[in-house]
């Protein structure tokens, strides 16, 4: 999966979202969003931010979700990424702390594609991250 796949693999779920608007989590969904990414918190606490709501799982969002984005570590990145297979999601997009060797073995066992090592913001997220997409980009030109 590449960067460019979420584009097309709407609506996302996004795990990691806090209802006071801190960490990446919020951030990004906030990027999303304002990208016009149709994408869904989704928070075991529940609540909302911003006017948005925070699903408490995966099965009250209004459509499934073709793929997961997962903004959170340890124990929760694993529930998450548990939930989103079981709610037939097949393409996870692994984002910072979530990046681990146990992750990625779980999602390996449980048949889920993933993309990692890359920011999500870097496609879709205005200034400074499409700064940071020009240096990703020009240093893998030379690789």
């Amino acid at each position: 999966m590449t960067q460019a796949d979420y584009q097309h693999l709407q609506p996302l779920a996004v795990f990691g979202v806090s209802s006071r608007g801190q960490g990446f989590g919020a951030l990004a969904f906030k990027e999303l969003r304002k990208a016009g990414i149709e994408a869904y918190a989704v928070n075991p606490k529940g609540g909302q931010w911003r006017g948005e709501k925070l699903f408490t799982a995966i099965r009250e969002l209004p459509k499934p979700p073709q793929a997961a984005i997962i903004l959170i570590k340890g124990m929760g990145a694993i529930t998450a990424v548990e939930e989103a297979a079981a709610n037939g999601v097949k393409k996870i997009w692994l984002q910072g702390g979530s990046d681990s060797p146990e992750i990625r073995e779980r999602c390996a066992g449980l048949g889920l594609e993933t993309l990692r090592g890359e920011c999500i913001l870097m496609r879709a997220g205005g200034f400074p991250h499409n700064l940071h997409r020009l240096i990703h980009d020009l240093l893998a030109r030379k690789r």
